[in-house]
């Protein structure tokens, strides 16, 4: 904004000779001035022009300058226009009152003709300070609004796209898997190993996709899902991932160690926070060689919540372990088909998202590997 470099001073004083003696001095500094001698005159004239800064005296008829600051001060328009109270009144109490009705500075009389250009000059420059401030305030607000403006289109227009993608890439796979299934359910002479190739296949696509838009729509939408959460019963939800499992999984043991003390429990987004679980687990099986085993532990120590997949029997290639939450980063599987895919980049994503951390390591004393899930105990209900 603009400023003149000309300011108004208003002098509200009863006596003439100090409006005249003030009004000549600051006249010969290069100010515009306005006297007034009674406080409701000076007040209406600043409700109609406001001054830059105003010289008070305090005994005056029909308005004092303390009833004057105050009524000044209430107004929204006036409240930050600084007030110098100008008094032959010297009482500390008479000061300290001129203080609370608003005043910025308090300067006796007789007063010198020195002081009160400089103390003019130095309450003209904070403000000037201080509309500045206010106005980059403004700007940056103003910006800040501009982009946030911008983002959130552009959000939109990436969860239209998101979207948009979904349909235009199930559509044609989903056709292509119909006529590829179709081929292998009419062939009486295509063997069941090679269904089992074609299936399995066309799951982990279909998973691939389903993580990869999953991944996305979590960086650019993550306030969709904070505002779905609810309580995660975490031992029922290993519970229920480990049952599932058990049926599907024959060449290793997965053991799971309730802890019948302790109950966890995380305020999330369910669905999402399963289906972390889910694949962490899952790629721990995937890891642990025939003949091994899978162990699952929890416990809640020193304001934590902990989940423990231990994977005994084997540990894992230390590139692995740099690499396990990177997508498609592993270097080494122990098993054929067991791709690490999106799992444990999306499980991260998710756990990350409600204020949890998720860690590998491998234990070499017990010829083991470990992930950890952990979360806040004030992130539970409890």
């Amino acid at each position: 904004m603009n400023r003149t470099n000309t300011n108004t001073i208003m002098i509200v004083d009863d006596e003439p000779e100090n409006l005249k003696i003030l009004e000549s001095m600051l006249n010969q500094e290069g100010y515009d001035i306005t006297a007034f001698p009674r406080g409701d005159m000076a007040l209406n004239a600043a409700r109609d022009q406001a001054p830059d800064l105003v010289l008070l005296d305090i005994r005056m008829p029909v308005m004092d300058g303390y009833t004057f600051c105050e009524h000044f001060k209430k107004n929204k328009s006036l409240k930050d226009i600084p007030i110098i109270f100008l008094s032959a009144l010297t009482d500390l109490e008479d000061k300290v009152r001129a203080f609370d009705a608003g005043g910025v500075d308090y300067i006796t009389k007789p007063f010198s003709e020195k002081e009160v250009i400089a103390r003019v000059k130095t309450h003209l420059q904070l403000r000037q300070y201080q509309l500045s401030l206010q106005d980059l305030v403004k700007e940056r607000t103003r910006k800040l609004s501009e982009a946030y403006r911008k983002l959130r289109v552009w959000d939109d227009a990436k969860s239209m796209w998101l979207s948009m993608l979904s349909h235009e890439i199930r559509t044609p796979l989903n056709g292509l898997f119909g006529a590829v299934q179709l081929s292998i359910d009419t062939n009486p002479n295509c063997h069941i190993d090679t269904k089992k190739i074609v299936n399995q296949s066309m799951d982990r696509i279909n998973k691939l996709i389903e993580d990869a838009l999953l991944t996305i729509q979590i960086k650019v939408n993550s306030s969709k899902f904070l505002s779905l959460m609810m309580p995660l019963d975490i031992q029922g939800c290993i519970e229920e991932i480990v049952y599932s499992l058990q049926n599907n999984i024959n060449d290793i043991d997965i053991v799971y160690h309730q802890n019948q003390d302790i109950h966890l429990e995380v305020i999330s987004e369910y669905s999402l926070m399963f289906r972390a679980f889910q694949d962490l687990i899952i790629t721990a099986t995937k890891c642990i060689l025939a003949g091994n085993k899978l162990m699952i532990t929890v416990d809640k120590t020193d304001g934590f919540q902990w989940v423990y997949l231990h994977g005994v029997g084997n540990m894992l290639n230390e590139k692995d372990i740099q690499t396990f939450f990177t997508p498609f980063g592993q270097q080494t599987l122990y098993k054929a088909s067991a791709e690490f895919g999106l799992g444990p980049a999306l499980a991260k994503s998710i756990i990350n998202l409600f204020k949890g951390a998720v860690s590998v390591k491998n234990v070499e004393k017990d010829n083991k590997f470990v992930i950890t899930i952990c979360f806040p105990s004030s992130l539970s209900t409890n």
